[in-house]
């Protein structure tokens, strides 16, 4: 004879059951409900201020090109002379080149054992919603600024070095460990790897507002309008700039300002953001490198122009985010898989500059 005990037990447990798995319940796999799966895509558009800010483009196709200018038009006197005679100025035409952007995917693969939802844990789908949201989001960001293709000697030539347990467990990679970062150059990696044609500023020390403006000028015509541009910068810095008169925090902003999340504010009209996922154990060229007497205890910002990046967002919505739903009863367990496809390319490398040898404080 089965007591009311159980039969609350048994219902709490298929309705926690029901509520990841959607409407059906058979073996096999099937997908999340689309309002869990559009919770966190609203969760991490929220979290990753660069989802906000940075141009997306839609794409229907896996690669698309994407037009870049090399080289722009000239101009020339008109004189009276000239007029009167006919004379044409000389011809110029744009040049244009192209990048590729290439959408790829980023997975999880998640075993829940039943026994977890069995006893009471009826909270389950909102804990995992948000922590599934909250990682997803972290890992963009990290994809965005330090990922890194290379994977030449072992890894070590990455700019985020090998994984190594101890000393750069975050942001280090190799075939297993924090390989998500190997999709896609960001924008560390814009001005970092030699093969790319961004811009540098060695601070050796303690960062200085003269920084700041030693890199506008790196920019160049990329740092024109002060409102494309945006300045990153890791946590340990951010405590640093909210001690400077001359940042204008959110709050002067004045009413109906767009605030993103991570916002600090403005430093000469810049906008200013902060992220936990900038290393702070960088050498002092703002990579990760090992072996030798190298020294491991400074960190890096980015100063772009945000028309630069540009990430792509794939049209067909269960390619954009997704968990799918896996029942093992064999194994007493059930299996989320959240993924994602997006593609990320900077059009151009001189638009980026980044921070080196900036004192950890």
């Amino acid at each position: 004879m089965t007591d009311g005990t159980e039969i609350e037990f048994t219902e709490m447990t298929e309705r926690v059951k029901a509520a990841l798995a959607g409407a059906a319940s058979a073996t096999g796999a099937t997908m999340l409900p689309t309002e869990t799966a559009e919770e966190i895509i609203g969760i991490v558009y929220e979290r990753n201020f660069m989802r906000q800010l940075f141009p997306a483009m839609p794409m229907s196709r896996r690669i698309m090109k994407v037009p870049k200018l090399t080289g722009s038009v000239s101009f020339h006197q008109q004189t009276l002379s000239a007029t009167e005679s006919g004379t044409a100025a000389d011809e110029s035409r744009h040049t244009t080149g192209e990048i590729e952007l290439e959408l790829k995917t980023m997975i999880a693969n998640i075993p829940i054992g039943n026994y977890l939802i069995a006893y009471g844990v009826e909270g389950l789908l909102a804990v995992l919603r948000d922590d599934i949201a909250s990682q997803l989001a972290s890992n963009e960001q990290s994809l965005l600024l330090n990922g890194d293709t290379e994977t030449g000697n072992s890894y070590a030539d990455n700019i985020n070095g090998a994984y190594h347990a101890t000393n750069n467990p975050a942001f280090g990679v190799n075939a297993t460990n924090n390989d998500y970062l190997l999709l896609f150059d960001g924008l560390r990696a814009a001005s970092l790897k030699s093969s790319r044609g961004g811009a540098t500023e060695s601070v050796g020390g303690t960062f200085a507002l003269s920084n700041i403006r030693s890199a506008i000028n790196k920019l160049g015509v990329y740092s024109d309008n002060r409102d494309e541009l945006g300045l990153i910068v890791p946590r340990n810095l951010e405590v640093q700039l909210l001690g400077l008169t001359e940042l204008q925090t959110v709050d002067k902003y004045g009413a109906g300002a767009t605030i993103l999340s991570g916002e600090l504010g403005r430093i000469y009209g810049i906008r200013v953001f902060s992220v936990g996922v900038l290393a702070t154990n960088l050498h002092t060229t703002g990579k990760y490198e090992t072996g030798g007497s190298t020294v491991q205890n400074t960190t890096t910002a980015i100063l772009l122009n945000i028309r630069s990046p540009i990430i792509g967002n794939p049209t067909i919505a269960e390619r954009r985010f997704s968990i799918g739903f896996h029942d093992e009863p064999t194994k007493d367990r059930f299996v989320l898989i959240p993924k994602q496809d997006i593609a990320f390319a900077v059009r151009y490398d001189e638009a980026v500059c980044v921070f080196t040898g900036i004192a950890t404080v």
